[in-house]
């Protein structure tokens, strides 16, 4: 089996759990809020 296949197969086993999509949804909004927080700090300390 080629690599796109392989991905292919890999994410249908992660995307078809709802339980591991939740917890890349959530880590996902986590990471990016936090980065946007650090952001703007940099920026008003400036």
């Amino acid at each position: 089996m080629e690599i796109g296949g392989l991905m292919a197969q890999a994410f249908k086993i992660f995307l078809g759990n709802p339980d591991v999509m939740a917890v890349l949804i959530t880590w996902a909004v986590f990471i990016s809020l936090f980065l946007t927080v650090i952001e703007i700090f940099n920026k008003t300390k400036l």
